[in-house]
């Protein structure tokens, strides 16, 4: 049986279908080891900074009841080979042992091209600066709330 030059590309897009399944699958798996991994350190905040090609990345971030940070955790890397690393520093500053609080006044003074480059690690902060003080969201995370609901005003929750 000989195969028409037709039939030899529906296989191959085939096999590149399957392989970006599998692909995804893993890099599920390998998000929800990290997420239960970094849980265990305290409570958890997660932001992500979504890039074109090969720049964005995933933060998980860990502290305990007093906002001070006791482990991190990210993603970042191009596609399938991306794997969570810990983290050490953020801005110059080390990471574990700091406060939350202290690492969100540092963002204050940032432009908008540095802001946007540690986006991720300031998002999974200002989750579980909401989480530890219920304190109220801020017209930017309000806005990008609206965003997320649906046409009939739908509650994510």
């Amino acid at each position: 049986m000989k195969l028409s030059g037709v039939s030899i590309l529906l296989l191959i897009v085939l096999g590149l279908l399957i392989m970006q399944s599998l692909g995804g699958v893993l890099q599920i798996k390998s998000y929800q080891r990290a997420v239960r991994r970094v849980h265990q350190l305290g409570n958890v905040g997660m932001g992500q900074r979504r890039g074109k090609f090969f720049d964005g990345h995933i933060a998980i971030i860990a502290c305990d009841n007093d906002g001070i940070i006791t482990g991190a955790e990210a993603l970042d890397g191009p596609g399938l080979w991306a794997r969570f690393h810990p983290v050490d520093s953020f801005l110059g500053q080390p990471l574990v042992g700091s406060s939350i609080f202290d690492l969100l006044k540092l963002t204050e003074s940032l432009d908008k091209k540095e802001w946007k480059r540690w986006q991720g690690y300031i998002r999974a902060m200002e989750a579980l600066e909401v989480r530890l003080t219920d304190r109220e969201l801020t017209r930017e995370q309000e806005a990008f709330m609206e965003t997320k609901r649906g046409k009939q005003g739908k509650r994510l929750r």
